[in-house]
């Protein structure tokens, strides 16, 4: 049996073919999704091979980011694979490693991304990524039901009162989303850019675009967003705030899709937000509670290596503003 070759490539047929039996959300979704992800990085995966044969990806979505006054470059780690036969081999170390050096031949500032509790030993044992802690969870109940039919009972009744206002859903984002970034980002360290090119992309142009619902203020001054998201998930009905961003507008913006999703049988709605984001207090003020961490659902680590001083300020966990549009299952 010969050793594990290890290459970096882009999108091509047998990678595809791979990604399909792989069992992994993106490779069910089919060709398109994976061309939607990593159109903005023209070789995205690391690829081991024994034999000519794939036998493990490692996957990087290319992002523009901001680190303080300057913006960068930044490659989120997103999916991994290794065949069952090669697993407990070091393979996915050796996948991570051929990309963080090649992270680096490109100029690349930033790698980073949000491992589960399998992952996290290498990354942050063996890949030298620092350890920011879990992503911040906030929880918005809506619906008495979610937390009764854990106890075994069959009631439900609304819980949270904020009023549908009905408003209209916006199917473009205009020149308005470059002021409500460059408004916002003002108190923002380390994040993602959040122009209009990334939420079109995002939001408009995903495979999944049509169970997003954005609503905004166009304001050309004081521009606010509220993009959500729901899913039957975790046993219940689930609402996913994925942006929340604005000026004095943003809290009626909430308020008014809170009590849409509640009146359609949403149980709880939830959101990423650290206490040191600009749009924390707005949420805390709206009802979301921090979630417990026994209480999650599942444990979702968030970590970094940065490659170059500019992104320097991306090892501290307060520099960061995070959403849910910073996940790529949601």
């Amino acid at each position: 049996m010969s050793d594990v070759s290890i290459s970096i490539e882009g999108i091509g047929p047998e990678l595809l073919e791979a990604y399909e039996v792989s069992g992994m959300d993106r490779g069910k979704a089919g060709e398109g999704a994976i061309a939607w992800a990593f159109a903005s990085n023209p070789r995205p995966f690391a690829v081991a091979r024994q034999d000519g044969v794939i036998t493990g990806v490692s996957a990087y979505i290319l992002s523009r980011m901001k680190f303080g006054a300057a913006t960068g470059t930044g490659l989120q780690a997103v999916d991994s694979f290794v065949s069952s036969a090669m697993r407990g081999k070091g393979v996915f170390t050796q996948l991570a490693r051929a990309y963080d050096a090649h992270a680096g031949e490109t100029g690349a500032d930033l790698v980073w991304g949000f491992p589960n509790d399998n992952a996290a030993p290498a990354w942050f044992g063996k890949l030298g990524w620092g350890n920011l802690g879990q992503v911040p969870f906030l929880i918005k109940p809506l619906r008495a039901g979610y937390l009764l039919r854990k106890a075994g009972l069959g009631l439900d009744f609304p819980i949270a009162f904020s009023r549908d206002q009905h408003l209209p859903a916006v199917t473009e984002i205009g020149d308005w989303a470059d002021v409500l970034w460059e408004r916002e980002a003002a108190g923002i360290g380390c994040a993602s850019v959040r122009d209009r090119a990334f939420l079109s992309h995002r939001l408009i142009q995903a495979p999944q675009a049509g169970e997003y619902r954005l609503v905004a203020d166009t304001d050309s001054v004081r521009p606010a967003l509220v993009a959500t998201r729901e899913a039957t998930r975790h046993g219940g009905r689930i609402g996913y705030l994925m942006e929340a961003l604005g000026g004095p507008s943003l809290s009626g913006l909430l308020n008014s899709e809170l009590g849409r999703l509640r009146g359609r049988g949403v149980d709880l709605v939830l959101a990423w937000s650290f206490p040191w984001s600009p749009n924390y207090r707005m949420l805390r003020k709206a009802g979301f509670l921090p979630l417990p961490k026994r209480l999650r659902p599942i444990r979702i680590w968030f970590g970094s290596r940065s490659r170059t001083a500019v992104a320097s300020r991306a090892g501290e966990a307060r520099q960061w503003y995070l959403s849910y549009l910073d996940s790529d299952t949601v």
